[in-house]
C-alpha cells in the first residue's frame, strides 16, 4: 500500500512545462523515472489523403492486395437480388419503408411458423401483427436494383426473429406508450389512430382490444430486451427467439419475390395515424 502511495504522489509531481508539440519516445517509466523525468505534452497534425499518395508507374501497392483478397466476397454482396420500381422512402408514423418492411416481415413470420417445427403456440394461435423500430431501418429502399448491400444497409444491426405474447392489457400500455412518445412501426393487422397524446381508435384484426385476449407479435429481440424503451414487451407471457437473422430474413424473402417475378412494392395505407399534435 506505501509503495502505491508513493507510486502517485511521484506521478502527481511530475511538470508539465512545455506546451508544444514533441515526440515523446517511451510512453512508461519506472517510479525511479518519475522523479526527475519531464513530460512533454503531444499535439498532432492531420494528413490530406490525396493523389500523392497514389500508385507511381510500375509500383504494386500493398493494399491493393488486400482490397483484392475479399473483392470476389465484396462482388456478391452488390449483385442484384430484387428490383424496387420506385424506392421506398422512410417515413413516420407510416411510410412506403415502414409499411413494406413490417407486411414483408409479418409475411415471413407467419410462414416460418407454420413450417417450423420447433415453434408451436399455444392454444393454435396465429401471429395478428409485426413490430419493428425505425431506428433500426437505417436508411431507404433504392429506386432500381436491390442488392444484398443494399439490405445489409437498411438493416446491419444484428437483430432476431422473435415472438411474444401480450394478453389485451398489456397491449394496451404498449399502444398507450405509443400515444404518449410516438408509435413504432407496425404491419397491418393493427390499426392505431392517435389524437393528440391519446388513443383515438385501436383495433386488432379489425376488433377492438379485449383485456383477457392474447395477442401473439412478430418483433425483434432488442425490443423484446425493452429497447426502445418498451419495457412492457419485457413482461411477455411467453418469448420464442428464433436465429433467423433480420437481414438474412429480408434478403431471403427479396429472393423469393424475384423468383416468383414479382418487385419490391408496397402500399402505404392509414393503419397509424397520429393527428392534431404540435410539432
Amino acid at each position: 500500500m506505501r509503495r502505491v502511495l508513493t507510486l502517485l504522489l511521484l506521478a502527481l509531481s511530475v511538470s508539465f512545462t512545455e506546451l508544444t508539440a514533441q515526440r515523446v519516445e517511451k510512453s512508461t517509466y519506472t517510479s525511479a523515472e518519475l522523479s526527475n523525468q519531464t513530460i512533454s505534452l503531444l499535439t498532432w497534425t492531420t494528413v490530406r489523403m490525396d493523389s500523392t499518395y497514389d500508385a507511381r508507374p510500375g509500383e504494386k501497392l500493398k493494399t491493393l492486395e488486400v482490397l483484392a483478397k475479399y473483392k470476389p466476397e465484396v462482388d456478391k454482396i452488390n449483385e442484384p437480388i430484387g428490383f424496387c420500381p420506385t424506392g421506398l422512402e422512410r417515413k413516420s408514423p407510416c411510410g412506403p419503408m415502414s409499411c413494406w418492411a413490417t407486411d414483408a416481415y409479418l409475411e415471413y413470420a407467419r410462414n416460418f411458423a407454420d413450417t417450423s417445427r420447433s415453434i408451436n403456440f399455444p392454444d393454435g394461435l396465429k401471429v395478428d401483427f409485426s413490430l419493428m423500430n425505425f431506428g433500426g431501418m437505417r436508411t431507404e429502399m433504392p429506386k432500381g436494383n436491390v442488392s444484398k448491400y443494399d439490405i445489409l444497409s437498411i438493416f446491419p444491426f444484428d437483430n432476431y426473429l422473435t415472438y411474444i405474447q401480450l394478453n389485451g392489457r398489456k397491449l394496451k400500455e404498449l399502444i398507450e406508450f405509443f400515444s404518449r412518445t410516438y408509435p413504432q412501426a407496425m404491419s397491418a393487422g393493427i390499426r392505431l389512430v392517435v389524437d393528440g397524446y391519446r388513443v383515438k381508435e385501436c383495433t386488432v384484426n379489425g376488433k377492438p382490444l379485449e383485456d383477457d385476449k392474447n395477442y401473439v407479435i412478430a418483433t425483434i429481440d432488442f425490443l423484446v430486451d425493452g429497447g426502445d424503451n418498451l419495457y412492457v414487451l419485457k413482461e411477455a407471457d411467453w418469448v420464442i427467439k428464433t436465429n433467423v437473422k433480420l437481414m438474412d430474413l429480408f434478403i431471403s424473402y427479396i429472393e423469393g419475390l424475384t423468383a416468383r417475378g414479382a418487385n419490391i412494392e408496397t402500399f402505404v395505407d392509414e393503419r397509424c395515424k397520429v393527428v392534431n399534435r404540435r410539432k
